[in-house]
């Protein structure tokens, strides 16, 4: 038998087998699947001041953490029973609608982070915020404890893949954040350059905002002291001045971490156009201000739609191969180095003969692009994947008359006798 194999057969017996095997679990909505309302009703239920309501430990939850960001929810979990966690866990965010949420495990879940890490599920393809906020959803379970040896390096690895894929071919080095985005599509909107500006927040999108209107007279509210310094153009105001303020402006813009209404229907008289861009999770302006005549209110729903209306890269399939291919390593390396070491030795001798392969056939054929030579390599990966995934599939399944140590046996024989021992 070859000597990984063995070594990882070894470990197995020290160790022994659990009766079921740990899997990453993920539950979760976005503004692909519901409406803002919806998902603002999630983190309610799910959150107290970024403190998770629901005791996980207590239905069998090993880790989790979580992405929350104005355009997502989701719920990261290590667990040995997926489904009884789902059906757990589902009701709790919501008891009306569980129907509203995805739910993905292992290697689908790993590939999904991944994706969204490098901004290929965000509303604005490649966009850089989701990036730090996948980070610092990480750094937030890792420092609580409630993110250990799995959900770690799956959030450190889903930060390197977003970082490496922002540099492939297919994802503009432009408008790369929601707020320019948005601010684009609020002027198309107003269809004129406003002379008056509001901005309810002191984020990003009014730096940005502050930064491209220029001539306009730029009016910022902010309940932060000090912040007045980082817009020396615009004129700082109370929240007393807020409604007369807001009156006289063309564009409001407001995205703030404030809970409730910043400006609610009453507050503007409805006599004249203006735009109002609502950037906020959970929303800073009334939402029944929509119905008015000549105030155009827009929030992350209506952004949402016109993303999807504009034409997308022929060149994100590249990226989504090279997405999944680096999902499939760490599946991989999560199995050698978690889940069951007897199928880590199979992966890797099966690793160990891809990448010599590999190696060979690239050194034969020396004129291939980097492009092509790229395209070799993740061939080889999936080649690997779908060659063990059946292997590892028969060694996880639960029943059939075979324990769970009986299949480990049958398939360290097999792969002792294939690689030559």
């Amino acid at each position: 038998m070859n000597a990984s194999v063995r070594d990882s057969v070894d470990a197995a017996s020290a160790q022994g087998q659990s009766s079921k095997l740990t899997s990453i679990v993920l539950l979760g909505t976005s503004f692909k699947t519901t409406p803002i309302d919806f998902r603002e009703r999630v983190v309610a239920r799910l959150l107290n001041g970024g403190t998770l309501k629901i005791p996980l430990d207590r239905i069998g939850v090993l880790e989790y953490s979580v992405i929350e960001t104005c355009n997502r929810v989701e719920l990261y979990l290590v667990a040995r029973d997926p489904e009884n966690i789902a059906n757990s866990v589902l009701p709790e965010l919501d008891r009306n609608s569980t129907g509203s949420f995805y739910m993905k495990t292992g290697l689908d879940a790993i590939n999904h982070i991944f994706a969204v890490a490098s901004g290929l599920d965000s509303l604005v393809i490649g966009e850089e915020q989701i990036l730090r906020q996948v980070r610092e959803a990480g750094r937030r379970a890792r420092v609580s404890g409630d993110a250990k040896s799995v959900l770690s390096a799956l959030f450190d690895v889903a930060y390197n893949v977003g970082r490496r894929a922002r540099d492939l071919p297919g994802v503009s080095p432009t408008d790369r954040s929601v707020s320019g985005f948005a601010l684009k599509y609020g002027l198309k909107q107003l269809g004129r350059r406003p002379k008056k500006v509001l901005l309810i927040g002191t984020g990003e999108t009014a730096r940005l905002a502050s930064l491209e209107l220029n001539g306009a007279k730029i009016y910022l509210l902010s309940r932060r002291h000090g912040s007045g310094s980082r817009f020396p153009k615009a004129e700082m105001i109370s929240r007393k001045q807020l409604k007369e303020v807001a009156v006289e402006c063309d564009l409001i813009i407001a995205a703030t971490k404030r809970r409730g209404y910043v400006l609610k229907k009453g507050d503007i008289p409805d006599d004249r156009e203006k735009v109002l861009l609502d950037l906020a999770f959970p929303r800073n302006i009334d939402p029944s201000m929509k119905s008015c005549e000549f105030l155009r209110l827009y929030d992350l729903d209506d952004l949402a739609a016109h993303s999807r209306s504009l034409p997308k890269s022929k060149n994100i399939v590249e990226i989504e191969r090279y997405i999944r291919a680096e999902a499939e390593r760490f599946d991989r390396w999560l199995i050698a180095s978690r889940l069951t070491p007897m199928l880590g030795g199979i992966y890797r001798w099966a690793e160990n003969i891809r990448e010599e392969e590999t190696n060979l056939a690239l050194r034969r054929l020396s004129q291939l692009s980097g492009r092509d030579r790229r395209i070799v390599e993740a061939m080889s990966r999936r080649l690997v994947s779908k060659l063990m995934a059946p292997h590892a599939a028969f060694a996880k399944q639960q029943g059939g008359g075979l324990s769970q140590k009986d299949r480990l046996r049958l398939l360290e024989s097999v792969f002792g006798k294939e690689s030559g021992d």
